[in-house]
C-alpha cells in the first residue's frame, strides 16, 4: 500500500511540476506574443480559444480521467489484457471525437466569426475565420493524445504526459511566436493565425512524442511473472458505458468557463459598440482584458490545480478508511491552503496592477493601460475566490460529490452572463462590468462549494485560523509593498521597483506565515516537508 501510495505521490509531483513548466511557458508565449501582435491581433487570438477550449473539453476533460481510473483498476488486478481493452475502446471514440470536433471548427469557422464580429462586416468576419481554420486540425491531434495520456497514467507512467505537456509549450513558444513575427506584415490576422498554426503544430508533435513513449514502454505492459492474473471480461458496451458515466459529469462541469468564454466573445464587444464605441475600440478593448490581464490573472491557478489534484486522493483514501476525523483536517486544510495562496497573490495582483502591466506589456499606450489598471485590480479580487473554487472543488471530488461542483459553478456561470449584461450597461462601468462579473461568478461558486464543504464534513468553523491569518496577513503585506515601491519608484527605479516589491511582498507574507503559525500539526500530514520547513525557521527565529 505504502509503495503504492509513494508511487501515485511521485507520479503527482511529476505532473505537478510539468504543470508549472507548461503554466510559465504558456504566459512566456502569451506576453510577449501580445506585444508583437498587439491589440488587434490578439483580439482575433482571443476569439477562437472560447470555442477551442469548448470543442477540446469533449475529449480533454473527463475521458483521460476516466480511462486513467478504469485502467489503473485492472492493472491492480493485474489484467493487462482488460487494461489494453480499455485503452483500445477509448482511442476508438476518441478519435471520433476528434473528427467530429475538427469538421465541426472548420465548417463552422465563417458561423462562430459572424457570431464574434459585431461589426458585421464581410471582411472582418474572413479575416477572423483564418483562426479558427487555423486551429481545427489540432482537436483531432488532442483527442488521440487524450487516450494514450489516460493510458499511460493508468500504468502510473506519469513521465509521458508530463514529457509530452513540456514539448507541447515548447513548440507552440517557438513555432507559434515565429511563425507571428514572419506573418507580421501581411497583417494582424495572418500574425494570429500564425500563432494559433503553432498551437496546431506543438498538438501534432506532442502527440509523436506520447506514442514514442507508448511504444517504447510496451514491453513493461504485461503481467509479473508469478502474480495471479485476474481477467475481466467486460465488453466493449459495458466499457463505453463505464467510461461514459465518470466521464460526462467531469465533461460538463469543465465546460461551463469555456461557455461562458464564448459569451463573453460574443457579448462584449456587441455591448460596447451599442453603448457608443466603434467595433475598433471594443475589439481593443476586449483584447486588454482577454489577452493582456487575464493571462497574468490566471498565472496563480498552477498552484490551486496542483492543490486540488493532490487534495483528490488524500481526502478519497480517508473516505475509504472511514477516518471521518482524517476527512475534516484534509478539508479544512485544503481550503486554508487555498487562502494561504490566493489572498497574497490577490493582494499583490492589486497593489501592483499598473507596474505589473506595463513591465510586461510596454507597447501598451497611457489609455490602454488606465483600462487594464482598471480591469487588473478588479479582476484581482477573483483569485481570492478562484482559489477556493478550485481547491474545494478537489475536496468535494474526494468525498465523492463530483457533481456538486459542477452544480455549483454552473449557478455561477448563470450569475456572470447576466450580471455581464446588466453591469456593462452601467454608465461608467462598460468593459469593468464583464471583470466584475467574473469575480462574482467565481464568489457565488466559492462560497456555495466551501458552505458544502462544510456542512458535509462537519469541520468546526475556525474564523481567524482559518480565513483572517492568511487575509490579514496578505493585506499587511500589501500595504508594505505599496510603501516599497512607492519608495523606489522615488529613487528613479523602474522595472527593478517592481520586482523588488514583489520580493519584499513574498518576505513579509512568509514571515507573517511563520510568525502567526498558519500551519497546524493536522496541516503537516497532507504537506509534505512543510513540518521540517517550519521548525528549520522556527529554531532560527528562536535562536
Amino acid at each position: 500500500m505504502k509503495t503504492k501510495q509513494r508511487t501515485f505521490i511521485s507520479g503527482a509531483v511529476v505532473l505537478g511540476i510539468a504543470g508549472l513548466i507548461v503554466k510559465i511557458i504558456g504566459a512566456v508565449f502569451r506576453i510577449p506574443l501580445a506585444s508583437l501582435i498587439d491589440k488587434e491581433g490578439m483580439a482575433y487570438y482571443e476569439t477562437v480559444y472560447p470555442y477551442y477550449s469548448t470543442l477540446l473539453v469533449i475529449s480533454s476533460a473527463g475521458l483521460p480521467t476516466a480511462i486513467s481510473k478504469m485502467v489503473s483498476e485492472r492493472v491492480a488486478l493485474n489484467d493487462f489484457k482488460g487494461a489494453k481493452k480499455v485503452f483500445r475502446c477509448a482511442l476508438m471514440v476518441l478519435t471520433v471525437i476528434g473528427i467530429a470536433t475538427m469538421l465541426l471548427m472548420l465548417f463552422g469557422a465563417q458561423t462562430f466569426s459572424s457570431l464574434a464580429v459585431a461589426s458585421g462586416d464581410v471582411s472582418d468576419v474572413q479575416k477572423q475565420s483564418m483562426s479558427f481554420i487555423a486551429m481545427a486540425p489540432s482537436l483531432l491531434f488532442v483527442s488521440l493524445m487524450c487516450a494514450y495520456r489516460g493510458y499511460l497514467q493508468g500504468m502510473q507512467m506519469m513521465e509521458g504526459t508530463a514529457v509530452s505537456q513540456v514539448t507541447e509549450q515548447v513548440i507552440k513558444l517557438i513555432v507559434g511566436y515565429s511563425l507571428a513575427y514572419y506573418l507580421l506584415p501581411k497583417g494582424y490576422e495572418y500574425a494570429a493565425m500564425g500563432a494559433i498554426l503553432g498551437v496546431t503544430v506543438s498538438e501534432l508533435v506532442a502527440l509523436i512524442v506520447i506514442w514514442l513513449f507508448y511504444m517504447a514502454n510496451k514491453k513493461k505492459f504485461k503481467p509479473e511473472i508469478g502474480v495471479r492474473t485476474v481477467t475481466e471480461r467486460s465488453s466493449n458496451k459495458s466499457i463505453l458505458k463505464r467510461l461514459a458515466a465518470i466521464a460526462i459529469p467531469v465533461t460538463i462541469g469543465a465546460s461551463i468557463m469555456p461557455i461562458t468564454g464564448i459569451v463573453d466573445s460574443i457579448v462584449i464587444r456587441r455591448i460596447l459598440v451599442d453603448i457608443g464605441y466603434v467595433y475598433e475600440q471594443a475589439n481593443e478593448m476586449f483584447s486588454i482584458f482577454r489577452g493582456n490581464v487575464m493571462p497574468i490573472i490566471n498565472m496563480p491557478a498552477v498552484l490551486t490545480v496542483a492543490l486540488a489534484v493532490s487534495l483528490v486522493p488524500a481526502i478519497s483514501a480517508k473516505m475509504a478508511e472511514r477516518d471521518k476525523r482524517g476527512v475534516r483536517h484534509a478539508s479544512r486544510t485544503g481550503i486554508k491552503l487555498a487562502l494561504i495562496v490566493g489572498a497574497p497573490c490577490a493582494v499583490g495582483l492589486f497593489v501592483l496592477a499598473q507596474p505589473i502591466i506595463s513591465m510586461l506589456y510596454p507597447k501598451l499606450t497611457a489609455a490602454d493601460l488606465v483600462i487594464a489598471d482598471s480591469l487588473m485590480k478588479i479582476s484581482a479580487i477573483g483569485v481570492l475566490f478562484l482559489s477556493l473554487v478550485q481547491t474545494t472543488t478537489g475536496v468535494i471530488q474526494g468525498l465523492g460529490k463530483p457533481v456538486v461542483p459542477v452544480a455549483y459553478l454552473a449557478i455561477g456561470g448563470a450569475v456572470k452572463i447576466v450580471s455581464i449584461i446588466v453591469l456593462m450597461y452601467i454608465p461608467g462601468l462598460n468593459i469593468l462590468g464583464a471583470a466584475l462579473s467574473s469575480v462574482l461568478c467565481y464568489c457565488v461558486a466559492g462560497i456555495l462549494d466551501t458552505i458544502y464543504v462544510y456542512k458535509k464534513t462537519g469541520i468546526k468553523v475556525h474564523i481567524w485560523h482559518t480565513f483572517l491569518k492568511p487575509i490579514v496577513s496578505a493585506i499587511i503585506m500589501g500595504v508594505i509593498v505599496w510603501l516599497t515601491y512607492g519608495a523606489l519608484t522615488s529613487l528613479g527605479m523602474g522595472t527593478s521597483a517592481t520586482l523588488i516589491s514583489v520580493g519584499v511582498g513574498g518576505l513579509v507574507y512568509v514571515g507573517l506565515a511563520v510568525f502567526l503559525r498558519m500551519f497546524d500539526k493536522n496541516d503537516m500530514e497532507f504537506i509534505p516537508g512543510l513540518a521540517k520547513i517550519q521548525n528549520m525557521l522556527v529554531r532560527k527565529k528562536n535562536k
